[in-house]
């Protein structure tokens, strides 16, 4: 087996020695750089990667990426497309030989996203196509590119164990570009699923919204967006658009993946916000109750705090259940113990069960 790691770069030169170490155990390490005006190229080359160098004019990934590929020689068995901001876990290798069959044509591995490299708690995981055979691939959209199969039957495997790293370097300018190509990629196929989401996604965040709501509501109704994970999340940024419904569509998302944590967080803000403090206890009891993450990138770190306990402490004592408003109350402070103001709700709690019994 002879294996190739590749990727496109820009102005890496903070990544290009750890990307290349981690890709050591390759046959070859390609790079198309696109433009570097860094010492990206030099160091890559002392690093023993080959690099070429190309120009794509009008900008798109996806003919970036293809570009790239079409360098690997053809004696190659396994590609590896892995961006310059990530780094494979050592053992990859042996790992990838042992898991790729005869017939296997792409392997996905598990992508593990970090705060920094030296930082060992994982902030998302979720898996990835990152592996290929030589031929029959090609990515496709302008951004967010898709890498698809174009032969008679993809065969798919799975190593959980084979991990890359990532550490997104926010100082880049790279993601001020993904908004207009992804409104040439939602031209291109308006009925793109996911395409549709993102782009709905940044518009929200560009904070303009009716268009944003209108194209997640067109997601909504297209027969390829069955992934209910982000169904739910589609109709969570339509909650925080219309706020006059917020209800009414978080209660949509809840139908569609009652699974996820997030979903209980918003109804409980929303119930706290109106002092509704019947189904405040309701939501962050169920919110409480959901123990696993999805494991997809939608997954959202801040739902996994002290935030649903807080918020079920604070309904159990409007409620009078007092035994449950110390118990989640003690939670809360154990997720985040330097908050004054829950350690000041414990004590609190706690007095008014004490006073409670006494009644009793």
């Amino acid at each position: 087996m002879k294996v190739a790691v590749y990727t496109i770069a820009l102005n890496e030169a903070a990544n290009a020695e750890r990307w290349a170490s981690s890709a050591a155990d390759a046959d070859y390490r390609i790079v198309a750089d696109t433009g570097s005006t860094d010492d990206t190229v030099e160091r890559l080359i002392a690093a023993g990667v080959i690099v070429h160098q190309i120009a794509v004019r009008p900008w798109r990934f996806d003919t970036a990426r293809n570009a790239a590929m079409a360098l690997i020689p053809p004696d190659v068995d396994v590609c590896c497309t892995m961006d310059m901001d990530r780094f494979l876990e050592p053992g990859w290798r042996a790992k990838l030989e042992t898991a790729w069959g005869a017939d296997t044509t792409a392997l996905f591995c598990r992508v593990s996203y970090r705060s920094s490299v030296d930082h060992p708690v994982e902030l998302r995981g979720w898996q990835a196509k990152n592996f290929h055979h030589r031929w029959g691939y090609r990515f496709r959209r302008p951004v967010h590119e898709a890498l698809l199969f174009s032969g008679e039957r993809e065969v798919a495997a799975s190593r959980d164990d084979i991990v890359m790293y990532e550490v997104q370097d926010h100082s880049k300018p790279t993601r001020s570009s993904y908004l207009p190509l992804m409104e040439v990629a939602n031209r291109e196929d308006p009925d793109d699923g996911q395409i549709c989401f993102w782009l709905a996604r940044d518009l929200m965040w560009a904070d303009q919204h009716e268009r944003a709501v209108e194209l997640l509501k067109h997601y909504l109704s297209l027969p390829t967006s069955a992934w209910g994970e982000e169904r739910s999340e589609a109709l969570r940024y339509i909650a925080r658009m219309q706020p006059q419904d917020k209800l009414l569509w978080l209660d949509k998302a809840r139908i569609e993946a009652p699974h996820r944590r997030e979903i209980w967080l918003d109804l409980a803000e929303e119930f706290h916000g109106k002092a509704d403090w019947l189904n405040l206890f309701w939501a962050a009891g169920n919110g409480i109750e959901k123990t696993r993450r999805t494991n997809s990138y939608l997954d959202d770190l801040s739902c996994w705090g002290f935030r649903l306990y807080d918020l079920g402490a604070i309904a159990s004592w409007h409620l009078n259940a007092m035994d449950r408003a110390v118990e989640w109350g003690q939670k809360a402070l154990e997720l985040d113990q330097n908050n004054q103001r829950l350690k000041d709700n414990l004590d609190f709690f706690v007095r008014r069960r004490e006073e409670v019994r006494l009644q009793k």
